[in-house]
């Protein structure tokens, strides 16, 4: 079960490409000659800029060549497709194969496809995906959210993923990343502290971006995405509520939930992403307001984690043997210490002792 995409840094595309316009629809291809395309490709419409489009075509070029006939479709999620990208915005990339990998290793063999050994200022989140795991449900970031941009339309053939099996992925998720984005430590205690407490803005722009000259600058785009996953997630387990668009979760989560959280939200989408694009404020007093984000963030987190216990201890006592399976890996990655979580989990594994000596 994937917890989110794999970060990875894409190339710009080599020249400007060609611009066509059949009727309303805006194509795009590759130059003819390139020594890396093997033919021209035509996108299902712009994503707004020449070079993104070239970006986007040199990964399709390089999957359609190593997995020829094996790939469904590619579609856009993210502010490329609704068209609220900024000029820091990455793109945001799902590839359906159409069969399912014969193991692990083939899937990792797939995300690692695309690599990242030359240099570029945009930014790719690829997510792979197999078409027979749609059967199952569509992620609403993907049913509701996407939008194709190459190859056969195949979402519109498998219903939404159902709302109690997409608030536990997301709720697993959100926990996932919180602890791991940051480089916390993987045996979890709370209450949560700062990722890093001396550092100006608490570790929480860890993460770095890369500006049209090249210079790497830290940015906030880690803290937008672990507070965005985590309302996603409340939004599903509390309020039943779908966010099928990033740019609908704060506005969502005052609608259904409200909070005390909810102006925390809307401030970090508001300041952080739309007014800072991500960066940080040179501003003194730009930095002490993001400083007072970073504050409020680690609050709202450890809310979210008072909520994932009880969550959690239901997921382990529930009868779905997959929904037991899945907590239990997860706390075998990152556990969570706790005195009840640890009861069950050895409660659990004294019930398959018992199972396995009976088998004998």
């Amino acid at each position: 079960m994937p917890l989110g995409g794999l970060r990875i840094v894409a190339i710009n595309g080599r020249g400007e490409g060609m611009w066509r316009k059949y009727g309303e629809q805006c194509y795009t291809s590759l130059s003819k000659g390139d020594p890396y395309l093997m033919k021209d490709l035509f996108l299902q419409g712009t994503l707004g800029y020449p070079q993104v489009d070239s970006v986007v075509q040199e990964v399709i070029q390089v999957y359609e060549q190593h997995f020829p006939g094996q790939i469904a479709a590619y579609y856009i999620e993210g502010s490329y497709a609704d068209q609220t990208f900024l000029t820091t915005s990455d793109i945001d990339l799902v590839i359906i194969f159409r069969s399912r990998f014969a193991d692990a290793d083939a899937r990792h063999m797939a995300e690692q496809t695309w690599t990242s050994n030359q240099v570029s200022t945009q930014e790719v989140d690829i997510t792979v995906v197999d078409e027979d795991s749609l059967r199952e449900g569509v992620r609403p970031n993907l049913k509701l959210g996407g939008r194709l941009i190459y190859g056969q339309d195949v979402c519109h053939l498998y219903p939404l993923l159902p709302i109690e099996a997409w608030a536990s992925e997301r709720m697993h998720a959100a926990y996932w990343l919180l602890i791991n984005v940051y480089q916390r430590s993987t045996s979890v205690h709370l209450p949560l502290t700062f990722p890093s407490p001396s550092d100006e803005f608490y570790g929480y722009t860890n993460r770095t971006i890369r500006l049209p000259d090249g210079q790497e600058v830290p940015c906030t785009r880690n803290l937008v995405r672990t507070t965005g996953w985590a309302a996603t997630a409340l939004l599903a387990l509390q309020a039943r509520q779908y966010v099928g668009r990033k740019r609908d979760c704060a506005r969502l989560y005052r609608d259904y939930i409200g909070d005390e959280w909810s102006s925390l939200l809307e401030e970090i989408a508001a300041v952080c992403r739309d007014e800072w694009q991500y960066l940080i404020p040179t501003a003194p007093r730009a930095q002490e307001h993001l400083r007072s984000i970073c504050e409020r963030a680690l609050h709202f987190e450890q809310h979210f984690l008072t909520l994932y216990k009880p969550f959690l201890l239901e997921q382990l006592r529930s009868t779905e043997q997959e929904q037991v399976r899945f907590a239990r890996w997860v706390q075998e990655q990152l556990p969570l210490d706790d005195a009840e979580i640890t009861a069950m989990l050895q409660t659990l594994d004294q019930r398959v002792d018992t199972q396995n000596g009976e088998a004998l």
